[in-house]
């Protein structure tokens, strides 16, 4: 059952009543009224494919935060998917996904790959995250949104025993260099070999804070380090290139190519703007 259509951005945000399974992608946004005190009763699930590792996963979204205000952290954006696509894709070329390959198919091997550590910010729901903890990676999900940790760690529990090393659902506040380090210094035990997200720079309010966070992450001289950033254009893409464009000076940047994502129609032609497909990944690494 789904209630009214809200409109903006160009993107058609669906608003989920509780008890409700849906496939494909899920963004919310607005109030609801009735809704309010009810976010921990909310029991909305969404069903999203990983193709290229074979499996159908479950999650559990959160339509509604304690306030009534429609949950934007505890839902799957456009972006997800496609970046969960892409790092579980064999002929992704970075190598932290691609070492988590090498024995996949042979339980016997003498010499098992080091598990990449991964990093997301903005996790949401944990989709990314789940997909390459299903590589093997050891993946360390954050987010600002208290109750978007708690639906991540549901999530992550019901897939547990499939997942070699659970994914960690953890607080990280953009800009809180505090936390960043505590990240670092108590959590990963070292800089993470990738560090990734999805839909991200859509709120000006938050780039700059972002941008902190993602540098004290990869910070100079950390040239193995990547960053993997899926972006869904919107109303103003010379504005949200420029957050892209501002670690130019500082970081190598490249867009993957089409041949990586999926070719479903809706990446490529739907909703262009200024001549560009709808949603983008972009990887970036630091400067020699």
């Amino acid at each position: 059952m789904t209630a009214p259509i809200f409109i903006s951005w160009s993107i058609v945000f669906i608003v989920l009543t509780s008890s409700t399974t849906v496939t494909g992608y899920t963004i919310l946004g607005g109030i609801d009224e009735d809704k309010k005190d009810d976010a921990e009763s909310d029991n909305s699930f969404v069903t999203q494919k990983l193709r290229h590792l074979q499996k159908q996963v479950e999650l559990r979204i959160q339509t509604h935060e304690p306030s009534g205000r429609v949950s934007m952290a505890g839902t799957i954006w456009e972006a997800s998917p496609l970046l969960a696509d892409y790092i579980t894709n064999p002929a992704c070329p970075l190598e932290a996904f691609q070492r988590m390959r090498i024995h996949e198919d042979d339980s016997n091997a003498r010499v098992q790959p080091q598990p990449a550590t991964v990093v997301e910010l903005g996790s949401g729901v944990g989709l990314a995250s789940l997909a390459a903890a299903f590589l093997g990676c050891r993946v360390f999900a954050t987010d600002g949104s208290p109750s978007s940790i708690r639906v991540m760690a549901e999530n992550f529990d019901q897939y547990a025993s499939d997942i070699p090393i659970p994914p960690r659902a953890l607080r990280l506040d953009w800009g809180d260099m505090d936390e960043a380090e505590s990240l670092i210094q108590s959590e990963l035990c070292c800089l993470p070999d990738v560090i990734m997200a999805s839909d991200v720079v859509y709120s000006y309010s938050a780039r700059e804070e972002l941008s902190q966070t993602i540098r004290r992450l990869c910070p100079l001289g950390h040239s193995s380090g990547r960053i993997v950033i899926a972006h869904r254009w919107r109303t103003d893409p010379a504005d949200e290139e420029s957050f892209f464009k501002s670690f130019d000076n500082d970081f190598d940047r490249e867009e993957v190519g089409l041949e990586f994502l999926p070719d479903d129609g809706y990446h490529r032609t739907r909703n262009m703007m200024d001549m560009r497909y709808p949603i983008s990944i972009f990887e970036m690494r630091r400067k020699c």
